[in-house]
């Protein structure tokens, strides 16, 4: 297959996820939308919220941050050396070894609830019921850990495969879940914010069940068997380790903000919560998608020592996410608060909730293409079964992190723990590629920054252009719908804008990104 076709098949198999990832993203603000309803930034909201982060922040780091990135270059490479029956017996033990290891984390983390939770929330110890509701919270959600964990795996075998739709639609029912359960029983509940607990749970259990008919189709027989002797799996383990840390970064960072903010004032942990998910709604609609596509093709490269062909796809998907991600964070800086009103301003989230959250989506925004490109790189770091380097970078990355936002929440409070967030994002991104330029030798930069450049002018001009086109058709207070339209318009002008000047200013890639979707390659279009 030659680079083209290869680069084709990797943007094809992007939109494959991206439809339901937009699907999921869509039901998350819903899910997110009557949460803000029933909690707005209140105490149970804040309680929530950092309840919500323990088992979160464990599935990130076992699951989809360490376990699928180790799991898929192993498989790969199992699949190419070993029959089917031996393949498929070493999914199952993996499956089954996965499961044992994350029950214990489960037993571990009921009977630790109570000092993780002192710990965590130690902010809340001066409001009365926060902590012990916090506790509550955090142990009927616990065992969600264990299905999504499962299901993350299931995900990357699927992933490897070549079957993306699936895993990439697991995340529609768990919001699916969630929001069944608010509209259920949230209205008359005396603590509304136990009800999204268990919709939790039950979101975790159908993560896991819609793709256990997809794996055994592929010819898994979840025939139950451990063994961490086995060579595969404790190459797997020994890639997990680091990886804990490596890949999950960004989430420990996430966790340790939030811990932060749970000593500023009340609604600062529900704030930084809301305005984190529109960011991720920006970057989980592409780049996310993209990620989860790249690793098996990368781990192809790898495995085949094909270093040019591994730069060559690495730079075609940083192009990519530039492209996608510059626009994206333009346009939440130049519309962060009309975009929180709309979204999120009805009943018991106000103008004061409006107000931090949208302050906090500024800075979050300005780090939005440099997250998004180090989860490619990290991809590629994996895809090589090189974890030790990351965790290098990482610590140092984690140090700058928490010294900056010691330093910025003084004068900016929650709003400094966005920014130090999305500068530490930067510090990432350099480190890591200087990095993977010692191992691999020398990266075609001109390939990416020249690129980088022009989409970001086109993305600046289209945020001065929506701001000043949002102030003008903006006429004070006005009903939701006219809000949403006012937004919708600058959006989609937004949208048009940005596409003729990415056109004007990079018509050679323009080109060869339109080729990508047609059945020729662009040498023998005219």
């Amino acid at each position: 297959m030659d680079h083209h076709e290869r680069r084709r098949k990797i943007l094809r198999s992007t939109l494959e996820v991206t439809v339901p990832t937009a699907a999921s993203r869509i039901f998350g603000y819903i899910r997110d939308l009557l949460q803000a309803f029933y909690l707005g930034t209140g105490p149970a909201a804040d309680a929530f919220t950092i309840a919500y982060t323990i088992p979160n922040l464990l599935r990130r780091l076992t699951a989809e941050g360490a376990m699928a990135p180790a799991f898929v270059p192993v498989f790969t490479r199992v699949q190419g050396e070993r029959s089917r029956e031996e393949t498929w017996r070493f999914a199952s033990r993996a499956f089954f070894d996965l499961a044992l290891v994350v029950f214990g984390l489960l037993v571990l983390g009921l009977l630790f609830a109570p000092g993780v939770v002192r710990v965590i929330a130690f902010g809340f110890r001066g409001e009365p019921g926060k902590q012990a509701l916090t506790l509550q919270l955090t142990r009927v959600m616990f065992p969600y850990l264990l299905f999504v964990s499962l299901a993350a795996l299931a995900g990357a075998i699927l992933n490897t495969r070549r079957r993306f739709f699936v895993p990439a639609s697991t995340p529609v029912l768990f919001n699916v879940a969630v929001i069944a359960a608010a509209l259920l029983a949230a209205g008359r509940s005396a603590n509304p914010a136990l009800v999204f607990a268990w919709g939790v749970v039950a979101g975790g259990v159908l993560q896991l069940a819609i793709q256990i008919p997809s794996l055994v189709k592929e010819g898994m027989t979840f025939r139950f068997g451990v063994s961490f002797r086995d060579r595969d799996i404790r190459r797997v383990a020994g890639l997990m380790g680091p990886g804990l840390f490596a890949t999950g970064l960004y989430q420990v960072n996430f966790a340790l903000s939030r811990m932060l903010a749970s000593a500023l004032p009340q609604g600062s942990v529900a704030s930084l919560y809301y305005s984190s998910r529109v960011e991720e709604l920006a970057l989980g609609l592409f780049s996310i998608a993209l990620a989860s596509v790249l690793l098996p093709t990368l781990a192809e490269h790898a495995a085949d020592r094909d270093h040019a062909g591994l730069k060559s796809t690495l730079v075609f998907s940083l192009k990519l996410v530039f492209v996608a991600t510059l626009p994206a964070a333009a346009g939440l800086l130049a519309l962060s608060r009309p975009i929180m009103e709309v979204l999120f301003k009805h009943g018991a989230f106000g103008d004061s909730s409006a107000a931090m959250t949208s302050g906090c989506l500024v800075f979050f925004a300005a780090g939005l293409p440099f997250l998004a490109a180090v989860k490619i790189l990290s991809t590629a770091f994996f895809s090589l079964e090189d974890t030790r380097t990351p965790v290098i970078v990482g610590l140092a990355v984690m140090a700058a992190y928490l010294g900056l936002a010691v330093i910025l929440m003084g004068p900016l409070e929650v709003r400094g723990l966005a920014l130090a967030l999305s500068l530490s994002q930067v510090l990432n991104l350099v480190l890591l590629f200087a990095a993977l330029e010692r191992k691999l030798g020398p990266v075609p930069k001109l390939g990416f920054l020249g690129s980088f450049l022009k989409s970001a002018a086109a993305a600046a001009a289209m945020g001065i252009a929506v701001r000043l086109f949002f102030g003008a058709v903006h006429r004070g207070p006005a009903g939701i719908l006219r809000h949403a339209g006012e937004l919708g318009a600058s959006i989609v002008l937004g949208i048009a804008l940005y596409s003729a000047l990415l056109g004007l200013f990079d018509r050679r890639d323009a080109r060869a990104l339109r080729a990508l979707f047609s059945r020729r390659p662009p040498e023998a279009r005219p």
